[in-house]
């Protein structure tokens, strides 16, 4: 804008005292007006926007807007899951787990540039979630046995190995270490896929909700209680 203005005050600067001062004729006013104009065109340098800081090379406003939303969208679910949580230690895991993932949100938020290796970061909060919400409703049923019971501490590995490994990723990128921070999200992303065994014991018991029939060829069979 500036230099546009510079451009069109000289051209009429020129104008004025060759047509007014110096009583040249108006054509040739006019023609000086104008050639002043397409000088300074090329003699000015052009105006750069300077590119978006909250902005990284490959990524855009709404990915990265998407990426930041979806982060803390799953961490405030985390921290409303763990007040249903009977066991301490591991509610508190879960908050600190939590904590983590904001802090790890906040600095993508300043510095979006290292969300492009950080990209699964979402997906790992949201299957976290997810995970959780089936050790909630398996750990309320009233029945349980050893197989819940293993089932339940593979999720409380799952987090504690999950809050290493997203602490170790946030320290990864303040320091810097690309080839760490690459490592750091595959083994995330590996460990995320380990929560099979839960998914089909909470499929498990709603199929067999009532643990005193046996089912067999679609026929119900009294049979012993059966123990989970």
């Amino acid at each position: 804008m500036t230099r546009e203005i510079i451009k069109g005050l000289a051209s009429g600067v020129g104008f004025l005292v060759f047509a007014f001062v110096l009583d040249a004729p108006l054509l040739l006013a006019v023609g000086i007006g104008a050639g002043l104009y397409i000088a300074l065109s090329f003699l000015l340098p052009k105006t750069t926007v300077p590119p978006d800081p909250s902005a990284a090379i490959g990524l855009s406003m709404q990915e990265r807007d998407a990426f930041l939303s979806s982060c803390r969208k799953s961490t405030a679910e985390l921290l409303r899951l763990a007040d249903s949580v009977r066991k301490h230690a591991f509610a508190e895991r879960i908050k600190v787990l939590a904590k983590v993932s904001d802090d790890l949100t906040d600095y993508l938020e300043k510095k979006p540039d290292a969300i492009l290796m950080s990209y699964a970061v979402p997906r790992n909060l949201e299957h976290l979630t997810a995970m959780l919400q089936q050790y909630v409703t398996i750990s309320n049923y009233q029945q349980t046995g050893e197989t819940i019971g293993e089932a339940l501490r593979k999720v409380e590995n799952i987090f504690e190995a999950a809050d290493t490994s997203f602490a170790g990723m946030y320290q990864q990128l303040l320091d810097n270490d690309v080839a760490a921070l690459e490592a750091s999200a595959q083994t995330l992303s590996i460990l995320m896929d380990t929560d099979a065994e839960v998914q089909g014991q909470r499929v498990r018991m709603n199929e067999f909700p009532n643990k005193g029939t046996q089912r067999s060829n679609g026929v119900h069979q009294p049979g012993k209680e059966r123990q989970l």
